[in-house]
């Protein structure tokens, strides 16, 4: 078996996405279950966080014809961001399916705030500017 060396460069980029990928898993927002009920018509999705919800069937693109039996086994992806059924080649985004169910203005405002929470080096250094400045400009009464 040839011996492969593995560099400090390529361990420390191992450990960063070792820690990205427990990060994900720890987001109360991964999937743990999905499953079909048949007597509601829809699927319904168990989050890590202890919340649950149901999307109506005919909403998931791919399963509006499908057969009950093959419904029954849903697959949950190892990210928890997606689901699939094998037996018909239907894969589906999580995120997607919550802002087809529920509409882009709900998905917006909830990965918006989100989204205004991150960190980076630009925001940091823009912050940083404006700060130098006096902040942010006081908005003017209009008259």
């Amino acid at each position: 078996m040839p011996r492969t060396d593995i560099s400090a460069g390529d361990r420390e980029r191992y450990g960063r996405a070792r820690a990205r990928g427990d990060a994900r898993v720890a987001d109360p927002s991964f999937i743990v279950n999905a499953r079909y009920v048949s007597s509601a018509d829809a699927i319904e999705l168990a989050f890590k966080g202890g919340g649950s919800m149901s999307i109506p069937r005919p909403l998931v693109p791919g399963l509006e014809r499908a057969s009950t039996s093959k419904l029954e086994p849903v697959v949950v992806s190892p990210a928890g961001d997606a689901l699939s059924w094998p037996s018909l080649d239907v894969d589906v985004s999580v995120p997607g399916l919550v802002e087809r169910a529920f509409g882009t203005r709900l998905f917006a405002a909830s990965t918006g705030s989100s989204g205004g929470r991150r960190r980076s080096k630009a925001k940091a250094a823009a912050a940083n500017a404006n700060g130098a400045k006096g902040g942010r400009p006081r908005k003017r009464l209009s008259a």
